[in-house]
């Protein structure tokens, strides 16, 4: 699968190898830096209109399946609109393999949030599934998993697999439905849980780099356990079996700036003071620059 890059910010510049490897695999990039202050954290439905224009312009779906690295973790919300690219050009039902230190299921009214996307992904035309996979934040403990959208469980459009349950247990129940954790399980034998629960042969896989543990990411949420080893024991699992129609990756950290006006700029910076962590992570460009080229490297099997 080639890549290409939506640029949303400046989390790519320091890295120069992956450039370098971009550069010369011709990847394609969508410069979309104007909106991105706009998209950071969530945007109203002009902005997305807006994103969805370049992406079509730019990255059209008859270029076919890509890896797009899309910056910071604070633009996730821009996955509905690479998967709706990628479905325009797909036959059949596809499942979307959600890996994430966050459920980001959150109900958002008048908009996307980087917390609130599955649910629009989830009920695209097109989509049968999403299955997140990897969750260990608070985001999923009885106190604060009632600001989701639990009926995509119910209606069987979300499938949740926590890496650690809250309470240290070896499943985690939502919505009436117990799943083991993958802590309990062991990564091999997630990897079988998770293909069983696969029922297409069209996947799209989405990964925020929080996913993964501070020794191998550094972005600018709470980090969760998985390794940079494991995800990719997981994400060849998926890929022996079926066919994989696109992905994108975020968790790239970058210097915030925040748009939208001046009461949406306000609104942004409170709400990221109170949800991420408020210094820099150390030698961010080097330690994610590792994890973007073992991803190129193994996205770049898939057909």
């Amino acid at each position: 699968m080639k890549a290409a890059v939506l640029r949303l910010d400046n989390a790519l510049v320091g890295q120069s190898a992956l450039s370098l490897r971009l550069a010369e695999a011709g990847a394609e990039s969508v410069d979309a830096m104007q909106l991105g202050p706009k998209l950071r954290l969530w945007a109203r439905a002009p902005t997305l209109e807006a994103l969805r224009a370049q992406v079509r312009a730019h990255l059209p779906a008859r270029m076919g399946p890509r890896l797009v690295f899309s910056g910071s973790g604070d633009f996730h919300h821009a996955t509905p609109t690479l998967l709706a690219r990628t479905i325009e050009a797909t036959d059949g039902p596809v499942t979307v393999i959600h890996i994430d230190n966050h459920p980001d299921w959150v109900r958002y009214a008048n908009g996307l949030h980087c917390g609130s996307w599955v649910g629009a992904a989830a009920r695209l035309p097109g989509v049968a599934r999403v299955v997140t996979l990897g969750v260990c934040s608070g985001d999923i403990g009885q106190a604060r998993r009632r600001q989701g959208d639990l009926a995509l469980i119910a209606e069987d459009r979300l499938q949740l697999f926590a890496y650690r349950a809250p309470d240290g247990g070896a499943t985690l129940e939502v919505a009436g439905r117990s799943t083991p954790t993958i802590e309990a399980l062991g990564v091999a034998a997630f990897c079988e849980r998770l293909l069983a629960e696969i029922a297409t042969s069209n996947v799209y896989i989405t990964i925020d780099k929080d996913a993964l543990c501070a020794a191998d990411a550094a972005t600018n949420w709470d980090q969760g356990r998985l390794s940079l080893a494991d995800l990719q024991a997981i994400l060849r699992a998926v890929m022996s079996g079926h066919r994989i129609i696109g992905a994108d990756v975020v968790g790239d950290w970058s210097t915030p700036i925040y748009g939208g006006g001046f009461s949406a700029r306000l609104l942004k910076r409170g709400e990221a003071m109170l949800d991420q962590p408020w210094r820099a992570p150390a030698d961010a460009d080097q330690v994610n620059e590792i994890a973007n080229l073992q991803l190129l490297d193994l996205f770049s099997e898939a057909a």
